[in-house]
């Protein structure tokens, strides 16, 4: 019997390359209430989220709580990580078995669940009926971090809120860049969809903070609550006006047996041409393509998608310092802010307000890019490549944080001589007779590079991903910031044992 070529054992099922795209049929009216209602419900959502983790130190410090530094800045350090890496697994989910819309469903389903909880135990009431302070408690006893009053609960329901985040975050950006069928438009969405998301962390962080140092968390939560529950609504009441995208064989299902399949080709080749010379490194290159395509057991757009991954995996591999230094504005900076004066004219100011510069400069930067920079580029025949920008971004989160780390030199050296208490909501701070004001360079340095690296990162996510794997990118790109994310609660940990 002659022996079968290659083309004869191709399986006879055809499967294409690429995915072949949705047909758009609806009207232009309903094209862009898609669009809008994903960009309130993303906002709105952003919302919810700035208002939990934005004051999330001090009310884990505040007296109903009272939990000890550093835990007041690992568990928030704890929330954004797990929110981040959750995402990870719903970009499976969403790419490969239930689709985007019912995974952000799914996602806001935990996320209000979680939320609800969250608001429990900041009303006082319901926080001493489930957590009574025991009786031998005293102020000088510092627990370990397990050990803290509720965090038996508080935790759990903190990963759990994370989990929820983690879906619709993973999924919100992508599904809303799928509504907009022109290429054009994608980029110019990216930038809308950035300054509604911090649309929502300028209200969080304005209105909400001032609302939670000085009206109580319970009402401080319960409202970004409410209007989290009201994004979930405006998202469903779009669904039967989306673009749905059946979901399809994810790269992430066939990732593992293509490499280990491939590493039995090459390991088969180097056997059988053992003493010839050839360049082994560029057969490895050719036999994940090439081979898998030969034997049937891989289409060649799997292959090609896995191949896509390499350099995407690696820029975001290389964003994760970034994403460190990224994090400390809602940890660090603010604790830091804590122990700075605030000013006689504003005792009441919370200090997150300081971080309303970042947001602001977002905002602002955004609309003159998109105003005047990109569209003169664009006139010209040019743009702004990603890559530059990410490296303009990195340079000014560097510069941030060496003006932060300047500051908090000085700051010490002050407070040893010239110090003072000042109250914060309900609890009292040693601080430094030095302005909190001194701050706002080092968040509008994080505000810019969150413009061009953050922006630029979140374009490259889908614009360089197959679509197969679109979701599993978005979430390579949150997955990074999840691991500085927790890699820097292990430092802040490490640091206050040494």
């Amino acid at each position: 019997m002659a022996e079968a070529t290659a083309d004869e054992i191709v399986p006879l099922v055809f499967k294409p390359h690429r995915i072949l795209p949705k047909t758009d049929t609806r009207t232009p009216f309903q094209r862009n209430l898609a669009v809008c209602l994903i960009l309130l419900s993303a906002g709105l959502e952003r919302l919810a989220f700035y208002s939990l983790v934005g004051n999330l130190t001090f009310f884990l410090d505040s007296a109903i709580i009272k939990w000890q530094f550093p835990h007041t800045i690992i568990a928030p350090l704890i929330f954004l990580g797990t929110s981040y890496i959750s995402a990870l697994v719903f970009s499976w989910i969403s790419d490969g078995k239930l689709g985007r819309a019912k995974t952000i469903i799914i996602g806001f389903i935990i996320y209000n669940i979680g939320y609800i909880f969250m608001i429990l135990f900041a009303n006082e009431h319901t926080h001493q009926n489930w957590c009574p302070k025991p009786n031998n408690n005293t102020d000088t006893e510092t627990p370990d971090f397990i050990h803290e009053l509720c965090i038996q609960y508080i935790l759990p329901t903190l990963i759990f809120t994370a989990i929820g985040v983690g879906a619709v975050q993973a999924n919100m950006a992508v599904f809303g860049a799928e509504q907009v069928r022109e290429q054009k438009s994608k980029i110019r969405y990216f930038d809308i969809y950035y300054a509604a998301v911090n649309t929502g962390g300028l209200i969080a962080f304005g209105a909400i903070a001032y609302i939670q140092i000085n009206k109580g968390y319970f009402i401080g939560y319960l409202i970004p609550g409410i209007l989290l529950i009201l994004s979930f609504i405006l998202f469903i009441i779009g669904y039967k006006y989306y673009i749905h995208i059946k979901p399809y064989d994810s790269v992430i299902t066939k990732f593992i047996p293509v490499i280990i399949n491939a590493f039995q080709s090459w390991r088969n080749y180097r056997r059988n041409h053992r003493g010839i010379s050839d360049n082994s490194e560029s057969h490895a290159e050719e036999t994940i393509v090439e081979t898998e395509e030969h034997n049937g057991r891989f289409s060649g757009r799997i292959i090609n998608d896995i191949k896509s991954l390499r350099p995407i995996i690696v820029v975001f591999l290389l964003l994760i310092p970034y994403w460190l230094l990224y994090v400390q504005v809602e940890t660090t900076f603010i604790v830091q802010g804590a122990h700075m004066k605030l000013p006689n004219y504003f005792t009441k100011m919370p200090v997150v307000w300081l971080s309303l510069g970042n947001q602001l400069i977002i905002i602002v930067t955004i609309f003159l890019l998109n105003a005047f920079v990109y569209k003169r580029l664009q006139a010209s025949g040019r743009s702004f490549p990603i890559n530059t920008r990410i490296i303009i971004g990195l340079i000014s989160a560097a510069l941030a944080m060496c003006m932060a780390g300047t500051i908090e030199i000085v700051r010490q050296n002050v407070c040893k001589t010239h110090n003072f208490t000042q109250i914060i909501g309900d609890r009292q701070y040693l601080a430094a007779n030095m302005s909190v004001f001194y701050q706002f360079p080092q968040y509008v340095g994080i505000g810019l590079s969150e413009v061009f690296t953050s922006v630029a990162s979140l374009e490259f996510a889908y614009l360089a991903a197959p679509q197969s794997a679109q979701s599993l990118i978005m979430s390579l790109r949150f997955c990074s910031a999840g691991i500085s994310s927790l890699f820097g609660s292990g430092i802040v940990g490490l640091l206050s044992i040494t």
